[in-house]
């Protein structure tokens, strides 16, 4: 009896494009404060603790001033680079009613992947 001894090359089909995983890593998801309305003086908290990341952990945050009206005065950021900002509420410019700052959390998973959320803070005057 004659052995017959097939060839078949060893070759495996990949499904994955270019770049993918066989797990897909999900993005973090920020939630930050709402949009708040303060008077001058008011100390105003930004927190930024309902943050998470699907499959992980958050490693970081970092707080900044977006934007601020051209007559905002100039803001002091107290713990940006905690989930939980403050600053005290700056006394309005000018002869306007109200300033208002456009402030964005940013978050870090501990894969690397990053989210980032804006939203405003409105002083107005006392």
């Amino acid at each position: 009896m004659a052995a017959i001894i097939l060839y078949l090359p060893f070759v495996f089909m990949n499904n994955l494009a270019h770049g993918q995983t066989e797990q897909q890593q999900s993005l973090p998801v920020v939630n930050a404060s709402p949009e708040q309305t303060v008077k001058e003086g008011d100390l105003v908290t930004l927190s930024g603790t309902g943050s998470f990341d699907p499959d992980g952990e958050i490693v970081s945050y970092a707080w900044g001033i977006e934007d601020s009206d051209d007559s905002s005065p100039p803001i002091v950021l107290e713990g940006q680079n905690t989930p939980v900002a403050t600053f005290t509420a700056p006394k309005v410019a000018d002869s306007v009613d109200s300033n208002s700052y456009l402030f964005e959390l940013t978050v870090t998973a501990n894969d690397g992947l990053k989210d980032s959320n804006t939203f405003k803070v409105v002083v107005i005057k006392k």
